[in-house]
């Protein structure tokens, strides 16, 4: 079983804040809690799926905790209580909305649809080498295939063996926007794709998750 918290607080945040609010969380719980921030005592990053992802939820932060990450924000919170120290000013943390689940792998045989924001997907060279695809079979190709190497790194990262085939198909590409995370610039896409594995809500895929992108979600709530 996954075990899943998202967590909206009552406090503002933009997208480009998210990075002031992270590092302000990794502070308050101390940085020997790597879960928080990803980065080894040197100063080092841990390439790992975060399993603590922050967010800018309708304008207001949020985390999303999995597993282990689950509990290192249960830590922070009970350590904190309701105050964070960013930005030279201390905060208010109250929470507004809280969410706890838990989730076990499970395929569907109908095609189960969904929307992906700001997916890193490529960077300025590969975005280059897509654009230069004959056609639009082998663009979506291409996609599919990365966004399938996304998921497999989340369930692996959760340690779900999958019993059987995945199965993943764009169905449409709404923008790509050129973003930059870490200094690089990657593109991000908002697309909707078909799966046949049933997805926990709200988890991020690919690159930058612990900085809000790649949000998934499913279709249906996201259009209720």
């Amino acid at each position: 079983m996954m075990r899943l918290i998202s967590i909206i607080f009552q406090l503002p945040l933009q997208r480009r804040d998210i990075a002031g609010f992270r590092a302000s969380i990794a502070r308050a719980a101390g940085y020997e809690q790597d879960l928080l921030h990803n980065h080894r005592e040197d100063g080092s990053v841990q390439y790992r799926y975060p399993m603590v992802q922050y967010r800018s939820e309708q304008g207001k932060a949020a985390l999303i905790g999995i597993n282990e990450g689950r509990d290192a924000i249960f830590e922070w919170y009970q350590k904190a209580g309701d105050q964070l120290l960013w930005n030279k000013q201390f905060h208010m943390v109250r929470v507004e909305n809280l969410n706890v689940q838990e989730y076990e792998i499970q395929y569907h045989a109908q095609p189960q649809r969904y929307k992906l924001t700001q997916w890193l997907a490529l960077n300025d060279k590969n975005y280059q080498n897509w654009q230069s695809m004959a056609g639009l079979k082998d663009r979506s190709a291409e996609l599919e295939r990365v966004l399938a190497a996304h998921i497999l790194t989340f369930c692996r990262a959760v340690n779900w063996r999958l019993p059987e085939r995945l199965v993943v198909c764009i169905t449409d590409i709404h923008s790509i926007e050129r973003t930059r995370f870490l200094g690089i610039n990657l593109m991000g896409f908002d697309l909707s794709f078909q799966s046949n594995l049933v997805l926990p809500e709200g988890i991020g895929l690919g690159k930058g998750v612990s900085h809000g992108f790649g949000v998934c979600r499913s279709e249906i709530q996201s259009n209720t």
